[in-house]
């Protein structure tokens, strides 16, 4: 959880601008997306009944063993109010050397946001957040040296809430922070992510943006051999271009 506490730091400068601003009125409807790639780190385990799996992998790891997936999110807003949708999937099928020998599955997140502007550079939000998980384990039993695979999927919904803050740098550079919560025991034990991004304004209506994404779950459920855990960070740099209405 170092990394949160990093990260939270980053905001510090931006809600200071913020705690001076004035709530603006509501205005006309503008719809946002952005696409993006994200260069992903991954560390922590998942496992099914006995069979567990403990590991890291780098962004060439997970793009060599990636068969496909997709990241962004879209939002229309009225300046005041809004609602946002954001999504991201990976299908991942990796090789390894050891008595578990083959991992693989998938991983999709599909969040419903409403957000209410509550200063002139901040926005909170809550919502909900659909988890699809799905993980094949391939591995040799040490006992007889038996291959054997598990494989399980879960869905799940979490509850979330959280806080948008972002101010312009310069005319053209503006910097924001995305933080949020949920799960609390109601699916996820914990749901986490930040989320800083620099924005660089290309034209009217369409930014370059950079950041760092950092998300963190904790999922467990089941008893003995029908338990399915998953504990797991996900972190990495982002880039993106983000299309306004």
């Amino acid at each position: 959880m170092r990394a949160f506490r990093w990260l939270a730091g980053l905001v510090l400068p931006v809600l200071a601008g913020a705690a001076s601003a004035g709530t603006p009125s509501g205005g006309g409807w503008t719809v946002t997306a952005e696409p993006l790639l994200m260069a992903p780190f991954m560390n922590g385990a998942t496992g099914i009944g006995p069979v567990a799996f403990r590991g890291s992998t780098s962004p060439r790891d997970l793009f060599a063993n990636l068969n496909w997936g997709v990241m962004g999110p879209l939002e229309v807003s009225n300046g005041r109010f809004g609602l946002a949708v954001d999504g991201t999937y990976m299908n991942l099928e990796m090789e390894r050397e050891g008595l578990v020998d083959r991992v693989g599955g998938h991983q999709g997140a599909y969040a419903v946001m409403g957000l209410a502007r509550i200063h002139r550079f901040a926005e909170a939000y809550a919502g909900v957040r659909v988890n699809d998980l799905g993980v094949r384990i391939s591995a040799i039993d040490p006992r007889t040296g038996t291959p054997f695979e598990a494989a399980r999927s879960k869905t799940w919904v979490d509850p979330l809430v959280g806080l948008r803050v972002g101010g312009p740098l310069s005319r053209t550079v503006d910097l924001a922070m995305l933080a949020d919560v949920g799960g609390f025991g109601a699916g996820s034990d914990i749901a986490a992510q930040a989320w800083p991004t620099v924005g660089f304004r290309l034209s009217n209506g369409v930014r370059a943006k950079l950041g760092y994404r950092v998300i963190y779950m904790k999922y467990e459920t089941g008893e003995g051999l029908r338990t399915f855990g998953f504990d797991v960070m996900v972190h990495g740099p982002t880039a993106g271009v983000q299309f306004r209405f």
